[in-house]
C-alpha cells in the first residue's frame, strides 16, 4: 500500500490521562495515523511499528520480538491486508498476539477496504468483532468512521489527513479505555467494547409541565387557605373578646357611679 502523506499542522492535545507504555504493530494506515496519535496520547510512552503493506501474520513475528515487559497495552492494528476471503487466518493471528499479550491491554480496529476479487470486507470485520466479544478486547471502529465524507482518500483504503486525525483519535479512546472499569481481558461473552466516532446529539426537548407540581401544590394550597380561616375565625374571637370587656367596663362603671351617690357612701 502507498502511505498518504500527512501536510498538515497538528493541533495542540493536553497531555492524555491513561495507562503505561503503550507498543503499536500496524500497517501504512498506521504510518499515517501515528503523528496524529503521538499528539493525542501527549505524555504516554508510545511505541510504533509500522509498515506499508503489512498483513496480520507478519505483525505476530514483529509483536514477539517488540513486546516489553514495561509495555501496559498492545494495539495490534492489522487486517487491511489480509486476504478477505479466509477471516479465519487473521481469526487465528488476533488469537496469537493475544497469547502474546498475556494480561495486557489488546486494541484491535475494524477494517474499510474496498473488496478484493469480488469479496468484501464484511468477513474480516466479523473476525474482529467476534475475537473481541470472547476476548475482551477495545475495538477502534474505523469502519464506520470510514463511512463518513472526506474521511477517505481516493484510493478508499487510506485517510485524508482530516481522516488520519479521526482514525487517531479512534484509536487513543480505545487506548485510554484500557484504564476505565470494563471487560477484563481474557474475558469471554461481554460483547466487543466498540470505540466509535463521535455523533452530534439532539439537545434534549424541554420538559413539560406535568402533574406533580399540582399534585404538590393541592396540599399547600389547603393548608393556606385553612390557615386563613383560622386567622379569621382568631381575629373575630378577639373582637368579640374586646366588645365584652368593653361592655364589662362600661356596667362596672355604672355600678360604681351608683354606689358613690347613694348617702352615706363613700
Amino acid at each position: 500500500m502507498a502511505v498518504v502523506a500527512v501536510g498538515v499542522s497538528l493541533p495542540a492535545t493536553a497531555a492524555a490521562q491513561g495507562p503505561g507504555p503503550v507498543l503499536v504493530v500496524g500497517d501504512s494506515l498506521e504510518v499515517g495515523t501515528e503523528p496524529y496519535l503521538r499528539r493525542e496520547l501527549g505524555g504516554i510512552d508510545l511505541t510504533v511499528d509500522a509498515r506499508t503493506s503489512r498483513p496480520s501474520d507478519d505483525g505476530i513475528a514483529v509483536l514477539q520480538g517488540a513486546l516489553r515487559p514495561q509495555h501496559d497495552v498492545v494495539v495490534f492494528d492489522l487486517g487491511t491486508n489480509d486476504d478477505p476471503s479466509d477471516p479465519g487466518g487473521l481469526t487465528a493471528n488476533l488469537e496469537t498476539a493475544a497469547q502474546i499479550a498475556g494480561d495486557r491491554c489488546l486494541v484491535v480496529a475494524t477494517i474499510s477496504r474496498p473488496p478484493l476479487n469480488g469479496v468484501t470486507d464484511d468477513g474480516l470485520n466479523a473476525a474482529v468483532e467476534r475475537f473481541a466479544a470472547a476476548s475482551g478486547a477495545r475495538v477502534a471502529d474505523w469502519r464506520s468512521a470510514a463511512s463518513e465524507a472526506g474521511v477517505l482518500a481516493d484510493d478508499g483504503v487510506h485517510a485524508t489527513p482530516a481522516g488520519y486525525a479521526l482514525r487517531a483519535g479512534l484509536v487513543a479512546d480505545a487506548i485510554r479505555s484500557c484504564s476505565a472499569p470494563g471487560p477484563a481481558f481474557g474475558g469471554g461473552g461481554g460483547g466487543p467494547d466498540l470505540l466509535k466516532p463521535a455523533k452530534p446529539v439532539d439537545s434534549p426537548p424541554r420538559p413539560e409541565p406535568g402533574p406533580g407540581l399540582a399534585l404538590l401544590a393541592t396540599p399547600v394550597l389547603a393548608i393556606a387557605d385553612r390557615a386563613v380561616a383560622i386567622l379569621a375565625f382568631a381575629r373575630a374571637t378577639v373582637a368579640a373578646v374586646d366588645r365584652s370587656l368593653r361592655f364589662a367596663l362600661d356596667v362596672g362603671g355604672r355600678v360604681v357611679r351608683r354606689i358613690g351617690a347613694l348617702p352615706g357612701g363613700g
